[in-house]
């Protein structure tokens, strides 16, 4: 009998794939071999869900009000997959990505153990965050890992930083009687309770719900713009848009005084450079050539917004250096509060590090002589330091460890393959500049910020996929 021809192999590292008619006797061979044999040709339909997901995630990540939301597409998505993963398409899911992510649920499953044991009142929702959402993530990861859905979401990424800017920027103008009074800002945070701003001498402090997405949406969208050119012409998107989504970035990155957005803009022309070494020599001198030009019109931009922001606030450049150098002063008599917290949480964690320095005091256990919260006397804004105290050394080290290795395998992706690795590197500075603000905000303690972590992850699982069907030339089953 005539084998099913499954795949096409065109060239190394890229596939064709072909509507067939499979006998019937086939189709066990299929689902025993889930993961080898896929079909990615998601449909609209299929796809919106995730999409909608990751836009919620994005634009509203610590609204309360929107939480079921966010679960109940969490379970629409996963059943897709699953469904689609069994019956119609594949997995594809690399084994290495697999056996990172399973290795992160039980290493968080010992910890949160630990803490049990030790009873700590967190350790429930340590549980949750290490154990059962990274395992969650895992299976959407399973049928967001191809290329036509990577490019989609960063449609979302810039989408969701203009929304972000609308929201802030509407919210500003109408509370400074700019606009006239309207529901606009309430209905575009959802009504969340803590959005506030506050006028200080040289800045303004704003807060609303997508600003704490934007340490990664602004230094994605200057990545994405630096790399314009050297980008495939399908995986290129209309630099208009690019520019407005910075421009809205950038302008509540300005007059919102939040010192870690800050400093994210100010590493990712740096990030940027840095990821473009590993490419050859005639496309790096490209990047590098636009990189300068975009960092040139950033300033510009920059200018621009202060100037315009000033004829309404006085909103300086001193003002916002000396917000950024307030808040690396811990001392009981500096001027802005939040430092000083910080300053005690630092000195608790570390006395509790002390006591417990290999394998830590457990997920969920707050440090004696700092709660920051009621509710929640586990959470810490100093993240990393209490990711030290709750898992000690043993804990820490190897989180760590699993995060070089994702950035070392998107360094192999940018190297070896520029189709896909230009579609990553954006992701990777975006993702380095949110885990570099995380060390004074706690973005990774819930379940929707852990994307920053698997949306790379996702790329990386779409190169290694894509290898292991090239040189495995997928043989044909006996049939």
């Amino acid at each position: 009998m005539e084998q099913p021809q499954i795949f096409k192999e065109k060239s190394v590292g890229e596939i064709t794939h072909q509507k067939v008619n499979l006998p019937l006797n086939t189709f066990p061979l299929l689902v025993q071999n889930v993961g080898r044999v896929t079909f990615p040709r998601s449909t609209a339909l299929l796809v919106f869900p995730g999409y909608v997901l990751f836009f919620m995630m994005l634009a509203f990540p610590m609204s309360t009000s929107v939480l079921y939301v966010k679960a109940v597409l969490f379970g629409v998505v996963v059943a897709e997959t699953l469904v689609c993963g069994l019956f119609c398409y594949g997995f594809t899911l690399h084994f290495s990505i697999a056996a990172l992510t399973v290795s992160f649920a039980v290493l968080g499953f010992f910890f949160a153990l630990r803490g049990f044991f030790l009873g700590a009142p967190g350790a429930g929702n340590g549980l949750q965050i290490y154990v059962l959402w990274p395992l969650v993530y895992m299976v959407v990861l399973a049928g967001a890992s191809q290329e036509k859905v990577l490019r989609g979401m960063r449609w979302v990424l810039l989408i969701a930083t203009i929304f972000a800017g609308v929201q802030g920027g509407i919210y500003l103008l109408t509370f400074m009687d700019v606009l006239p009074a309207n529901n606009y800002a309430r209905l575009l945070s959802l009504d969340w309770q803590e959005q506030g701003i506050g006028f200080h001498e040289g800045y303004i402090g704003l807060r609303f719900p997508g600003l704490n997405s934007l340490p990664f949406l602004v230094p994605f969208a200057i990545a994405s713009l630096a790399t314009h050119a050297l980008q495939d012409a399908e995986n290129q998107i209309r630099k208009i848009w690019l520019w407005l989504a910075l421009f809205a970035g950038l302008a509540m990155a300005l007059v919102s005084g939040r010192r870690g957005l800050l400093l994210a803009i100010l590493l990712a022309p740096l990030l940027t450079w840095f990821f473009l070494m590993f490419r050859p020599r005639d496309d790096r001198r490209r990047g590098w050539r636009s990189l300068i030009r975009v960092s040139l019109a950033i300033l510009l931009c920059g200018l621009f917004i202060l100037a315009a922001v000033n004829s309404i606030y006085e909103v300086t450049v001193q003002g916002l250096l000396q917000r950024v150098s307030e808040g690396f002063d811990f001392r009981p008599t500096a001027y802005d509060d939040s430092a000083v917290a910080r300053g005690v949480q630092f000195s608790a964690l570390l006395r509790g590090w002390y006591e417990h320095p290999m394998v830590g005091a457990g997920l969920g256990a707050p440090a004696f002589g700092s709660i920051r919260s009621e509710e929640r006397p586990w959470d810490y804004e100093l993240y990393y330091l209490a990711l030290l105290y709750q898992t000690g050394l043993v804990g820490f080290l190897a989180y760590a460890a699993g995060l070089l290795w994702i950035f070392w395998k998107g360094i192999r992706v940018i190297q070896s393959d520029p189709h896909i690795g230009y579609l990553l590197l954006p992701i990777l500075v975006g993702s380095a500049t949110l885990l570099v603000a995380s060390g004074t905000n706690p973005y990774l303690a819930r379940f929707d910020g852990l994307w920053v972590i698997f949306l790379p992850l996702a790329h990386v699982n779409n190169w290694l996929s894509q290898k292991s069907h090239a040189h495995s030339r997928c043989a044909p089953y006996p049939v």
